[in-house]
């Protein structure tokens, strides 16, 4: 069966949130580098921001670096967070899109009984055996078919109808062996 549509920039942030639940480690990541750091850098950059407003401690000139450091650390690290996802997104799309329409994906999708068949129109297809697949994750806005542990094809709910996503669950299902 195939299946055509088109993926948006929200179901690229959703893939990736998605992603971020199932593979623990990748949230450990994220939350480190992309929250935790951050309010460190924060906490760090306090004096220099206190020492800007009047409040001249004996120590605060040589935390000054110190709290430089954890100010840009505190404003750098979400910008270039949002800089990739940005660049990351446009790398997907294809370059002979017109401008008007770069905010969307054409993409299909196709079951056989041997493998899924996932297609850029006139950009590439990809071919995967069923057993090749490594994982498989879903919830409630799309699911996350796992090429590698860390490469996935997005696949949205409005995609397919009810009877493929069950036809999706089975072939997963099905091509999986006991350990």
């Amino acid at each position: 069966m195939r299946y055509d549509y088109t993926l948006t920039y929200r179901d690229y942030l959703d893939a990736q949130k998605l992603y971020r639940r199932h593979r623990t480690s990748a949230g450990v990541f994220y939350y480190f580098w992309f929250w935790l750091l951050p309010i460190v850098g924060v906490v760090c950059g306090l004096p220099l921001v206190a020492g800007l407003f009047g409040y001249q401690p004996t120590w605060l000139e040589a935390l000054s670096g110190f709290s430089v450091l954890g100010l840009w650390f505190a404003l750098s690290i979400p910008l270039l967070r949002f800089y990739s996802v940005r660049k990351c997104w446009k790398r997907l799309l294809p370059d002979s899109l017109p401008k008007s329409t770069q905010t969307e994906i054409p993409v299909g999708l196709e079951m056989t009984p041997d493998q899924l068949i996932s297609s850029l129109p006139g950009r590439s297809e990809a071919r995967f055996l069923w057993p090749a697949l490594v994982d498989y994750a879903e919830d409630e806005k799309l699911a996350l078919v796992y090429i590698k542990k860390k490469f996935f094809l997005f696949v949205p709910r409005r995609a397919m109808d009810d009877a493929g996503w069950i036809q999706l669950r089975s072939h997963f299902a099905n091509s999986r062996t006991p350990s």
